[in-house]
């Protein structure tokens, strides 16, 4: 009888912890912006003055949805930006000089990449990460609120440059 109680109590835990699990899950399939918001961010940040991406976030660490990106404006500082996720009203912004030159993608071309994700199954974003080795990575979800993540080639979308 003992025994019963026990694994009774350890298959109840399990299963709510479970779904636990699949409510975080959920939370963040919904935090996630759709191909076109996170476009429209993208157009945001570029307007703010980002020329040039190399990274790109959502974020609700402070309890409001944050779009964070980190790239290059026009004149070659490094610049930091924090858009409100729901508006795009900017929450902070920096520059700085830096002696490594510019790099990454620009809004056209980082809208070609989410077009290609988007083909490639995503349906939401949460993150796009550009390194120096020519990579790009792409997280986000799937129609059926999957995780996904996915490399890319950087020339693919920056023409070789």
């Amino acid at each position: 009888m003992k025994k019963t109680s026990i694994a009774v109590a350890i298959t109840a835990a399990a299963t709510l912890g479970l779904g636990q699990m699949a409510m975080a899950d959920q939370d963040d399939y919904q935090e996630a912006l759709d191909q076109a918001a996170f476009a429209d961010m993208i157009e945001q940040a570029a307007n703010a003055g980002v020329a040039s991406f190399r990274e790109l976030q959502i974020d609700d660490e402070r309890g409001t949805m944050e779009f964070e990106v980190e790239g290059w404006d026009a004149d070659g500082q490094a610049y930091e930006l924090t858009l409100n996720g729901e508006n795009g009203e900017v929450i902070h912004e920096m520059t700085s000089d830096t002696q490594v030159a510019p790099w990454g993608l620009d809004a056209q071309q980082l809208n070609s990449l989410l077009d290609r994700a988007s083909q490639d199954g995503f349906d939401r974003f949460e993150d796009i990460d550009l390194d120096e080795d020519g990579s790009v990575e792409v997280s986000g979800f799937d129609g059926d609120q999957r995780e996904m993540e996915r490399s890319y080639g950087l020339d693919e979308f920056n023409g070789g440059q």
